[in-house]
């Protein structure tokens, strides 16, 4: 008993400054944010109590429609490309004899890179007098097909989601190879032996067994889909207007541009829920699957 009485109290003192950073880091700033976001806060003024009058405000804006819009179908596209390039990628690697590594190393490259050294690499590529994707598009003579990228409403948001789903490719990649690696060779070797292709092993065999590598890339992915921030601001300051803004582009100006903290605080609100909400159900619809 004594000796379970000492180990007790000392997880309590190891864990105890954890816990403590965790509930005034998170929890204590996860309620201040939902107070703020009843109130009217210009950061200089007194706080004015307006209740549920910020989150009705975003709901009857136009503009928060597109940037929801925005985020929803940047996060379908990003679970679609980022969740089966890593895994066609991930297999292909895994099935590489000589040089994994390298390729392993290649794949993951952009990953390590700052988002604002891609943010302006790919606003070079589609500057629309000496970009290299209207170069190229000349080049081949479909000149007409030549756009402003980043300037015309139409285009400009696909231009700047396709950075955002490129350069994070790598993570998933590594992480479903890893989940790869992690299958027993022999059942593998079996599968061939029976005389499984490597489509059939890789659709009946390896796909079924990483469900809970797959589970969490969705996760990040959706965390990640709800936060973005670098590569719209960078590129276009999530202009024209809010045509290629996304929840964190919004938030911040309406935050620090307009000096609503209130407002900002709701957006907040919503990208958290937001984000537990969808976590959730990919969490149920990943589980039907899971063998």
């Amino acid at each position: 008993m004594n000796v379970f009485r000492k180990y007790k109290w000392g997880g309590v003192v190891f864990a105890g400054p954890a816990f403590l950073l965790y509930t005034y880091f998170i929890i204590i700033s996860i309620g201040r944010s939902f107070y703020y976001s009843l109130n009217y806060w210009d950061a200089i003024s007194p706080m004015r109590f307006k209740g549920l009058a910020n989150y009705q405000a975003l709901f009857s804006d136009p503009d928060f429609a597109i940037v929801m819009s925005n985020t929803f179908v940047g996060l379908v596209s990003a679970l679609i490309i980022q969740v089966g390039m890593g895994l066609l990628l991930a297999y292909l690697i895994y099935r590489t004899v000589f040089g994994m590594r390298f390729y392993r190393a290649l794949v993951y490259l952009p990953v390590v890179l700052a988002p604002a050294a891609i943010s302006m690499m790919f606003t070079l590529f589609f500057n629309s007098d000496v970009g290299l994707f209207n170069s190229l598009l000349r080049a081949a003579g479909l000149g007409s097909l030549a756009r402003n990228w980043l300037s015309d409403k139409n285009v400009v948001f696909y231009a700047v989601l396709t950075p955002m789903i490129y350069q994070f490719i790598g993570s998933y990649v590594i992480l479903i190879l890893a989940g790869m690696q992690s299958i027993p060779e022999e059942i593998l070797e079996s599968a061939y032996i029976d005389g499984a292709g490597a489509f059939r092993v890789f659709r009946s065999i390896v796909v079924p067994m990483l469900w809970d590598i797959i589970l969490m890339c969705i996760i990040m992915i959706t965390t990640g889909s709800f936060k973005a921030f670098e590569h719209s601001y960078i590129m276009t300051w999530g202009g024209p207007g809010v045509r290629s803004a996304f929840m964190g582009v919004f938030m911040y100006n309406t935050t620090f541009l307009e000096a609503d903290f209130g407002g900002g605080s709701a957006i907040a609100m919503l990208i958290l829920v937001s984000i537990l909400l969808f976590t959730t159900l990919f969490r149920r619809i990943v589980a039907r699957f899971d063998y």
